[in-house]
């Protein structure tokens, strides 16, 4: 029997389907359930969902990359790099060669890893877009392959076209993992991560078992499966244990969860980057006076109560609070007097423009309405136009003038990179500005973490000033999972040591 066909179904043949999208509720797992599979769920997104490194970026897609590939460099909590496939890297003295040593790793089909596949997976990113463009092609385009070398099996030396001293954040970068040699089907991957591929449907379930043979220990788990859930789906899932584990979970499941017999709850703060983003290339938002009355025309205290449900903090148009780089700048009024005196000031009369969302994230619908509301006492009008969740983050690149999206925290500098710079793949502003890309240049270019600081500053000064991003809450991230395992990861998203699952194991 299909496993969607029946909406009682046990843990081993737990999946996704039309039950559990829509919030059915399904049969709880008896005493006894197998422990060594371990079922997580998050938001999916349907058909867009993927795993290629190279291309695909939704959260969910990134879970099952990390247990099937590894990066040279990942980061912390606070997106500062730490060496994974890479033991570590070292500049010259000009910064324009960069030496990585490679630890002793075996791909799933047994062969080792060597410089070869890092330097075919650096031509690749940079080589000419497939289907879908490759997320760390701006964060990388420094990099000059014809200059680039294996000095040995496990040394590969990064030649640059210019000085770059915080290279190892861009081989952090989402969209960095390595893949092997001559990898061009990505139906059944081959990596050298913690779990080993089985299967996988997009908008479905992914499923892996335990490489017993990885560098940084065999999981103790025997499967790993993750699903795509919509939110209330993934709190009923996990309180009646069809799933073991359940990311991104709303405001209100939290309260449902806390201090629930069989269930532990972790909230991380300061984790979730909801943000409003104006496409600067067209009108109205081609105009930065325009901008700049709509970064003044959200009320996020109220944004933060009522959407995020009060569980939060308010945005102030700077990316990256608590990461290396954050640049402290005033906050971000919501001021209906000045939105009139700027629209003066730029000529314009009557504006209107549409925001287009989909409840994607939580509380986006909530949010559109009440920020629609907002403009109105500024004498603006925005019409809310709600777009198929299952294709948003892809629509919301190139659709619309005001659109909506929801983040983790990233290493700034490839913030920067892959959503600011000129043709960054994913620049949902559309954002372009000589000024910005030449500063990003010399950040780099730039030996001392401070002289680099003061550099991001006037980055971070340019978005704040002139920027397409409304930052207008911080929420919490909060994670579940049943009291059966134990070392589940609680860490901020984007992190190394979020939603990883190798070190998970029954009580």
């Amino acid at each position: 029997m299909s496993p969607t066909a029946s909406p009682r179904l046990s843990r081993r043949s737990f999946l996704v389907g039309s039950a559990l999208a829509a919030g059915g509720v399904l049969s709880a797992c008896g005493a006894g359930g197998d422990t060594g599979t371990f079922t997580a769920a998050l938001q999916g997104s349907g058909a867009a969902e993927g795993i290629d490194p190279g291309v695909n970026s939704l959260f969910i897609d990134e879970v099952r990359m990390k247990a099937v590939y590894d990066g040279l460099f990942e980061v912390d909590d606070t997106m500062t790099p730490v060496p994974r496939l890479a033991l570590s890297g070292e500049p010259d003295a000009g910064g324009t060669r960069w030496r990585i040593a490679l630890r002793e790793a075996r791909w799933h089909d047994g062969s080792a890893f060597t410089a070869d596949d890092v330097l075919f997976t650096l031509a690749r990113v940079l080589g000419p877009p497939q289907r879908r463009p490759f997320i760390a092609a701006t964060t990388l385009a420094n990099i000059d392959l014809s200059l680039c070398r294996a000095v040995d099996p496990h040394t590969v030396e990064i030649a640059l076209k210019q000085p770059s001293y915080d290279f190892l954040t861009a081989l952090s970068a989402y969209g960095t993992k390595i893949v092997r040699n001559g990898t061009t089907d990505f139906a059944h991957p081959v990596g050298t991560g913690p779990f080993v591929f089985e299967s996988f449907e997009p908008g479905g379930q992914f499923v892996a078992r335990a490489n017993e043979h990885y560098w940084d220990g065999a999981p103790e788990l025997s499967e790993l499966r993750i699903v795509g859930a919509d939110p209330d789906a993934r709190l009923a899932a996990v309180q009646s244990g069809q799933i073991d584990y359940a990311e991104d979970l709303t405001p209100s499941a939290a309260r449902a969860l806390r201090g629930r017999a069989g269930v532990s709850l972790e909230s991380v703060p300061n984790s979730g980057i909801y943000f409003f983003a104006m496409k600067t290339d067209r009108p109205p938002f081609d105009d930065p006076v325009v901008r700049r009355a709509v970064m003044h025309m959200v009320d996020r205290a109220e944004l933060v109560k009522v959407a995020l449900e009060g569980q939060g903090e308010i945005g102030n148009d700077v990316f990256g609070k608590g990461c290396q780089y954050y640049a402290e700048l005033p906050q971000h009024e919501y001021d209906p007097d000045l939105v009139g005196r700027l629209l003066r000031a730029a000529g314009v009369r009557d504006l209107s423009f549409d925001l287009f969302t989909a409840q994607v994230g939580h509380g986006f619908i909530e949010a559109a309405r009440l920020f629609a509301e907002h403009a109105a006492a500024c004498g603006v009008r925005v019409n809310v136009v709600v777009g198929s969740k299952d294709s948003y983050y892809t629509d919301a690149l190139e659709t619309g003038q005001l659109t909506m999206g929801q983040s983790g925290p990233l290493a700034i500098p490839n913030h920067f990179a892959s959503r600011l710079l000129t043709g960054s793949p994913q620049n949902r502003t559309k954002f372009s500005d000589p000024e910005f890309d030449a500063l990003y240049a010399r950040a780099q270019a730039t030996p001392s973490v401070e002289g680099r600081a003061a550099v991001y500053r006037t980055m971070h000064e340019i978005q704040y000033d002139r920027g397409g991003f409304v930052f207008y809450g911080n929420a919490h991230w909060n994670r579940a999972a049943r009291n059966e395992y134990t070392n589940v990861p609680a860490a901020v998203p984007n992190s190394h040591r979020w939603a990883r699952f190798d070190k998970v194991s029954a009580r």
